[in-house]
């Protein structure tokens, strides 16, 4: 889960363009991001389902 405040993206939900670009931007002006794997970014673990 990657969770500024407000939270942007919750688990389960699809990262569409505008949720990526609003993180990069809040990272480049000093955003604090408690919960990323990659604390700049560059990569966004992905957790798929088994059916």
């Amino acid at each position: 889960m990657i969770t500024p405040y407000p939270p942007v993206a919750l688990p389960g939900e699809r990262l569409t363009e505008p949720v990526p670009e609003y993180l990069v931007t809040g990272v480049e002006a000093g955003m604090f991001r408690p919960d990323a794997a990659d604390q700049r970014l560059r990569t966004v673990r992905v957790v798929a389902q088994e059916d």
